[in-house]
C-alpha cells in the first residue's frame, strides 16, 4: 500500500470512528454530515470523496464485516482440525467481533433495515443483502463438503441443505442478542448452538 492509499485509509476511517461514536450519542437520523466532518475537522467536500451519502456508511461498515468474515474462512480453511471445529470456530470468531461493539452493531443493522422499509430503500440495494446471504452460506457449505470428504459427516448429507440451517440458526441467534437487553455471551451461546447441530450431523 502506498503512501497515498495509506493516508485514504486512515482519513476514511476516522470519519468512520467519528460517525460511529455520533451515531451512537445522537442516533443515526439526528446526527447530520456537518457534525461529523466538523468533528473530523475536514471539508464537507472531503467527507463526500470517501462516502457520497451518510447511508453510505452503512454499506462501509457491512464491508468491513465481510472483508473480516472472508480473511477468517481463509485462515480456517487451511487449519489442521475437523471441519466441525473450522465451523464451530470460524462462527465464533466472527460473533466475538461482533461483541466487541454491540451498540454499534445494534444500531445500524437496525438503520439498514428501517431504510429498506421506507421510501428511501432505492439508497439500499436489497438484492446486496442476498447476495452476501448466499456468500456466507457458500463458505459454509465449503466446510461441510471439505468434512464429508474426510468422512467426519455423514455422506448422505446435503452440504447446501446443511449450510442453510447452520447458517439460519447462526442469523437468528444474532438477531435474538441484538434485540435481547440482557447482557449475555453471543458466541458461547451460538458455539452451544452448533455442537448440538452437529450432534445430528457428525459421524
Amino acid at each position: 500500500m502506498s503512501l497515498r492509499e495509506q493516508k485514504k485509509k486512515e482519513t476514511r476511517n476516522r470519519i468512520f470512528e467519528i460517525s460511529s461514536r455520533l451515531f451512537k450519542e445522537k442516533g443515526f437520523e439526528n446526527t447530520t454530515v456537518d457534525e461529523i466532518t466538523k468533528e473530523a475537522g475536514i471539508a464537507k467536500g472531503t467527507f463526500f470523496n470517501y462516502f457520497p451519502t451518510k447511508e453510505s456508511l452503512l454499506s462501509y461498515f457491512r464491508e468491513q464485516k465481510e472483508e473480516f468474515i472472508v480473511s477468517i474462512m481463509k485462515e480456517q480453511m487451511h487449519r489442521d482440525i475437523s471441519s466441525r471445529e473450522k465451523i464451530r470456530e470460524f462462527l465464533v470468531l466472527v460473533a466475538e467481533y461482533y461483541e466487541k461493539d454491540k451498540e454499534l452493531l445494534r444500531l445500524l443493522a437496525f438503520e439498514h433495515r428501517r431504510l429498506i422499509m421506507s421510501s428511501n430503500h432505492k439508497s439500499v440495494d436489497p438484492s446486496s443483502r442476498k447476495k452476501r446471504h448466499e456468500h456466507f452460506i457458500n463458505m459454509l457449505t465449503d466446510f461441510i463438503k471439505e468434512g464429508m470428504d474426510k468422512g467426519e459427516i455423514k455422506p448422505n448429507i446435503n452440504p447446501k441443505l446443511a449450510s442453510e440451517t447452520i447458517y439460519a440458526v447462526y442469523f437468528h441467534t444474532l438477531m435474538t442478542w441484538l434485540h435481547s437487553e440482557t447482557d449475555y455471551s453471543f458466541s458461547m451461546d451460538l458455539s452451544s448452538k452448533i455442537d448440538i447441530i452437529f450432534e445430528g450431523i457428525g459421524v
